[in-house]
């Protein structure tokens, strides 16, 4: 059969659906696999819903055997970074020429561009999903972490993609109130005799707690790879976000005289509750999201964002130690910290100080268009 790449919300292509489509013909029958809830991904596609669109041009494509999709990609060229794009949302069937003719069109058009660099899987930007998972393919995502079937990798080499950054992801439970006992009591120590205070978040203020949130988060990573700052924008959209999922006691601040230093955000996985509504809330599947949105029993670490300075790793430490206290508090029996980088050599060793064992690994792709 001939493969046929189409774009999206263009003359002459397909309409936006047909792109968010294609996911649930790629993992028929997959367990593992999380249907998005709703529109989420629809809303990303939304300039007026997301603003991390702004000052990015984006294109979408679908690969078409006769009626029935097998592939799609994005690509997003973001106008600060003069010579990379990126790809994304890319899904495709165990097929190297459907592959190939996906990340063709989508390094044709960024090529038109004038970039000379396309990396990803990176969905929108490097603050998102980014990356394929490579090991760990025995469970399901939490959210905004990828999930992909094993062939992928293989796709993108086929293609001249090199792995260029290398993440991880790992695993907490409530028995590593055993395997990790001794961090506890002296990160306690330390913190009675520290000027650094916690608190947990205070949700009458949201829009501006997570506009502290969004200042930490560009003090602490101005250095990570290809990091973009997040916008005020973005931090009143995070707010939103936080109100339909947040649990309180799963978010820290630490203070220095008053002054926000350091944040440890974690929140309930949304991707748990999908997976049991079929990401479909309507006939019915709204009424079993109310009746099981405060018993989800798995979380996402997201954030831990410090200030530098001479007490961070102290701090950091005592963030994630409350961080632990309060998902065994609140019943929670799995949470993944997730995407760490390979790099981060002093995140990666608290994390194993405390017993956290590493349960996916993931890689982000580059390949030279020119």
């Amino acid at each position: 059969m001939t493969t046929l790449v189409l774009p999206v919300a263009e003359p002459g292509g397909l309409p936006p659906r047909a792109f968010h489509a294609v996911p649930r013909t790629i993992y028929r029958g997959d367990p593992h696999w999380t249907p998005p809830i709703g529109r989420e991904e629809v809303d990303r596609f939304d300039p007026q819903r997301n603003p991390s669109l702004a000052g990015v041009r984006w294109r979408r494509w679908v690969a078409m055997n006769d009626s029935e999709p097998v592939g799609r990609i994005a690509a997003f060229a973001p106008v600060t970074s003069g010579d990379a794009g990126h790809i994304g949302f890319f899904e495709s069937v165990d097929q190297p020429g459907t592959a190939a003719e996906l990340f063709a069109a989508a390094e044709s058009w960024l090529g038109g561009l004038g970039r000379t660099e396309v990396t990803g899987p990176v969905a929108i930007n490097p603050r998102d999903q980014i990356g394929l998972v490579v090991d760990g393919f025995d469970r399901p995502a939490t959210v905004l972490t990828p999930y992909n079937p094993a062939w992928y990798r293989r796709l993108f080499e086929s293609a001249g993609y090199v792995p260029a950054v290398h993440l991880r992801s790992y695993a907490w439970t409530p028995a590593m109130a055993r395997s990790g006992a001794a961090e506890v009591p002296r990160a306690h120590h330390r913190g009675r005799r520290s000027p650094v205070r916690l608190r947990p978040l205070d949700r009458r203020r949201l829009a501006a707690e997570a506009r502290i949130i969004a200042e930490l988060v560009n003090a602490a990573f101005n250095s990570a790879w290809e990091f973009p700052p997040v916008t005020a924008a973005e931090a009143t959209a995070e707010a939103r976000a936080l109100a339909a999922i947040v649990d309180p006691s799963l978010v820290w601040f630490a203070e220095d005289d008053g002054v926000p230093v350091g944040v440890a955000v974690t929140v309930p996985d949304p991707n748990w509750l999908s997976r049991r509504i079929g990401g479909r809330l309507l006939p019915f599947g709204w009424l079993a999201a109310l009746r099981l949105r405060r018993r989800i029993p798995w979380a996402r670490f997201m954030v831990l964002a410090v200030r530098p300075g001479r007490r961070a790793g102290a701090t950091a430490l005592r963030l994630m130690v409350e961080t632990h206290r309060a998902l065994v508090s609140g019943g929670y029996e799995y949470a993944e910290l997730a995407q760490v980088f390979d790099d981060n050599a002093t995140m990666r060793g608290m994390l194993e100080r405390i017993g956290a064992p590493v349960v996916r690994r993931f890689a982000v792709f580059r390949r030279h268009i020119a």
